[in-house]
């Protein structure tokens, strides 16, 4: 999904009762519909490309190794592959799904997610 109004206070560091820190899940990240093709966030080391590619650039910063990087990737594809049946469930109206799949799935976000999701 492409969104630009991500930023630092979409996510949060969240501590247990031992004080170690976890990494919280997104939140009020939307699809924009803008297809300006960029996050707000710098994703890798080609700055705010927003890209696979680039997302996964830099895991050794966060202490990942890649398997489990593209396991993530799957399971997130595989979420979003799911998106109409989502908003459908909810009672997004069809015009407005019709509407939303116009950016959701063209060509540049849907061909990185069929590569994860076969």
């Amino acid at each position: 999904m492409d969104n630009t109004d991500d930023y630092e206070r979409n996510h949060a560091l969240l501590a247990d009762d031992t004080g170690a820190l976890r990494l919280s899940r997104a939140y009020d990240v939307l699809p924009s519909g803008q297809a300006l093709g960029y996050p707000q966030l710098r994703l890798g080391a080609q700055g705010h490309d927003a890209t696979l590619e680039n997302a996964l650039s830099e895991l050794r910063h966060y202490g990942m190794k890649p398997d489990r990087a593209n396991a993530i990737v799957r399971l997130v594809a595989r979420a979003v592959a799911g998106w109409k049946g989502h908003f459908q469930a909810r009672g997004v109206s069809s015009a407005d799904i019709e509407f939303l799949a116009q950016q959701i799935d063209r060509r540049a976000l849907l061909d990185p997610r069929n590569a994860y999701t076969g």
